[in-house]
């Protein structure tokens, strides 16, 4: 219960107000090319302005932070190094963050717009950019694919364990399919499944590079178009997935393109989402999760009981709910089968 939670100190609440200077310290320290430089060899703070095009005085008060926050060390010779931490802000490494910083750098304007959607229940997005966010992404190509990184990037970490736990079959069309990541884990795991990635022309352009390094081209398909339109959704599927798509947007747009499917859907064919699903006391990581699907989308995360009206509302059966895994170790992801 809140009221069992103990108050936070004026150190915490202090640190609370500065970070988004932090978030701003992390994003800079990766577009500076600072980590690159330091991964091949340790350098002092002169050789390492030289090197990524710095001032000096500037970077040393720099270096200083990133040094308190855990991302580079100083050894004895003045020469500064990465730390296991620092480590992760490199693109080949296992867990690399530069994805989820990538998304973060692209969200940073918007969450400082948070009261506009506390005002109206709308995204801020579009308060920062001038555009709902997909509408931005057909026009600045570079920002879309960092999206599509952090999308595939998430996909492997939090949608992965959760291909085996439900037993698809017959033809995939994998509505918001983006490039293709999950449609490629389904394929490989299930050698006798097919799948269509469906998905925005801008969206689907790199899905076949994808599916070929999966090594699937042969059991895939790919189909630009928007799930908007239902004239447009494919309509010999086995399976209408939606994995990890609905939450971007309303629920009055859920239930429109749940309709939309339907009216494409075989008699005989499956609604399949997996989404992850909201619970009492969640955790404050999961909570910000949440509170960014409303900044950046309009969106949340939703209950059982609000998944079964807006599927009821669309016009399928009470949908069945199948456990999956789950995000981060933090809310449950859960698939919905449901059918006409």
């Amino acid at each position: 219960m809140s009221e069992n939670r103990p108050p936070q100190s004026p150190l915490t609440l202090q640190a609370m107000l500065f970070g988004h200077a932090l978030t701003q310290v992390l994003v800079s320290l990766h577009q500076s090319g600072i980590p690159a430089q330091l991964a091949q060899q340790p350098q002092d703070t002169e050789t390492l302005a030289r090197n990524t095009g710095l001032e000096v005085s500037a970077l040393q008060q720099f270096l200083l932070v990133t040094e308190q926050a855990g991302f580079i060390q100083q050894d004895a010779t003045q020469h500064y190094r990465l730390t296991d931490t620092g480590q992760c802000l490199l693109p080949d490494h296992a867990t690399t963050m530069i994805p989820l910083l990538e998304h973060a750098a692209l969200s940073y304007p918007a969450w400082a717009r948070l009261t506009h959607s506390l005002r109206t229940g709308k995204a801020a997005f579009p308060e920062a950019y001038g555009a709902d966010i997909y509408d931005y992404f057909a026009t600045h190509p570079a920002d879309n694919e960092a999206f599509r990184r952090y999308m595939a990037h998430t996909t492997q970490a939090w949608l992965a364990p959760a291909v085996s736990c439900y037993p698809f079959s017959g033809h995939v069309i994998d509505l918001g399919g983006s490039q293709g990541d999950f449609s490629a884990l389904l394929l490989q795991h299930y050698p006798e499944l097919r799948s269509t990635v469906f998905d925005l022309p801008e969206t689907v352009a790199s899905a076949s590079e994808v599916l070929a390094a999966a090594g699937v081209t042969e059991r895939s398909h790919i189909q630009a178009g928007s799930f908007f339109e239902p004239t447009q959704i494919p309509t010999d599927g086995t399976h209408y997935l939606f994995s990890r798509v609905l939450l971007n947007w309303s629920d009055d747009q859920v239930v429109q393109i749940l309709r939309n499917c339907r009216q494409a859907m075989p008699a005989s064919s499956k609604l399949v989402i997996l989404d992850c699903v909201q619970i009492p006391q969640a955790d404050l990581a999961a909570e910000m999760g949440n509170l960014n699907l409303l900044v950046m989308f309009g969106a949340k995360v939703r209950t059982q009981s609000l998944f079964e009206d807006l599927i009821q509302q669309a016009g399928f059966n009470t949908p069945q709910w199948i456990p999956a895994s789950k995000v981060m170790d933090k809310l449950p992801l859960y698939y919905l089968e449901a059918r006409l």
